[in-house]
């Protein structure tokens, strides 16, 4: 996913470097978009991981 927030950044990019403001803003919004969708999932995972690690170190018997 972070791939196609650089691909369409990059576009973006080019689009505005060659006068193309109006079709940039639009990809520079995806790949926003993009990069955040991102975050957010991997946020997610990082805490159902640590949850996991949690649970599990709090689940073994000791004697």
């Amino acid at each position: 996913m972070v791939y196609w927030a650089f691909i369409s950044f990059a576009v973006a990019l080019m689009a505005g470097l060659f006068g193309f403001g109006g079709q940039a803003t639009p990809v520079a919004g995806l790949a926003q978009t993009l990069f955040f969708v991102f975050l957010g999932v991997a946020a997610a995972l990082v805490g159902v991981r640590a949850a996991n690690d949690f649970n599990s170190d709090n689940s073994s018997s000791r004697d």
